[in-house]
């Protein structure tokens, strides 16, 4: 379902369903894409579930085959306790995660083994705070949304601090806990000003250039926005958490599309619902309605734009994921 001055993307699948461990997701805040379609997943789940090992990183490909998982609870190297972000360097394939309880920021290779961290509690240079997005740039550089110091900052993948950038406000360049980043082709980086309801355009140094959104729930307006991302071609595409729906908006900042959720059943959900008779049953006595309340996002969080300008939503309280693609 979508509300478009100009549609610019359409509906593909979903992928996903509800699960503890294995096929499936648990609360997934945030999507990664490595090359020839193959899926990194974050799994937070919830604080009560937490220490239970639901949360995981969890690999699939965007065509739903079940490839594996890695991660779990814990403060050793290589585990997660509340983590928010993921992001993979395409070229290097090195995976990057953020725990907002760790404060840091943690590298793998593509299975899953840790390499490195870095990042400690504080406000001092090279310091985090609740770090939330991540996003890698053309040289492999990790850029950091650090929420709670109002700042991103900018590690080498060896871990080197190279730039900090930002303040607190609500002025062009300042934030009030940013949380989803992305870099653009051109070097851009695009940044999710959570509390402000807004997205602000940098350059690759930090220089301020624009700013689209704005409180509220019109089109165009934003409430409590959490993930950007953007195609080859400049489009923005940004979760409009607070509103339960993603925007989509050109290289300009003018709204193009609305997407409200337009999931249809998985791979996976079928395969569960076809194994138990008396499930089966109840979803064909009450099929229009499951239908409508199960196509509609709730919570959408991280938005990823893969090689091919599919873009992967991670419905977020739904446990799964909704993929679209570019007309």
């Amino acid at each position: 379902m979508s509300v478009a001055v100009a549609s610019t993307v359409r509906y593909s699948h979903a992928i996903g369903q509800l699960s503890q461990s294995g096929a499936g997701f648990n609360n997934p805040i945030d999507v990664a894409a490595a090359g020839g379609g193959k899926l990194y997943v974050l799994s937070r789940s919830n604080m009560a579930h937490a220490e239970m090992g639901f949360l995981r990183v969890g690999i699939c490909t965007i065509d739903e085959e079940y490839i594996g998982q890695f991660s779990g609870y814990g403060y050793e190297d290589g585990q997660m306790v509340w983590p928010t972000a993921i992001a993979v360097d395409r070229t290097s394939g090195h995976v990057y995660v953020s725990d907002q309880q760790r404060h840091d920021v943690q590298a793998f290779d593509g299975d899953g083994t840790f390499i490195r961290k870095w990042g400690s509690f504080g406000s001092g240079s090279g310091q985090l705070n609740r770090p939330s997005g991540l996003a890698v740039d053309r040289e492999g550089n990790v850029l950091v949304t650090d929420a709670l110091n109002n700042r991103v900052q900018t590690w080498s993948p060896k871990g080197e601090l190279l730039a900090t950038w930002g303040e607190r406000g609500t002025g062009p360049g300042q934030f009030n806990t940013p949380w989803g980043i992305d870099v653009d082709r051109q070097g851009r980086v695009y940044v999710v000003d959570w509390r402000n309801s807004r997205v602000q355009q940098f350059g690759p140094d930090g220089t301020y250039l624009a700013s689209f959104g704005g409180p509220g729930e019109g089109e165009g307006s934003l409430d409590r926005p959490a993930g950007v991302s953007v195609d080859s071609v400049g489009n923005v595409y940004v979760s409009d958490f607070g509103c339960d729906r993603v925007q989509v908006y050109g290289s300009d900042g003018r709204p193009l599309q609305t997407l409200l959720g337009d999931a249809t059943m998985t791979k996976w959900a079928v395969g569960q619902i076809d194994a138990d008779p008396e499930m089966s049953a109840l979803r064909k006595e009450f099929a229009e309605d499951v239908a409508a309340q199960e196509r509609v996002f709730e919570g959408p969080v991280g938005v990823e734009v893969d090689e091919e300008d599919r873009i992967i939503i991670a419905d977020c309280c739904k446990h799964r994921l909704q993929v679209y693609h570019r007309i």
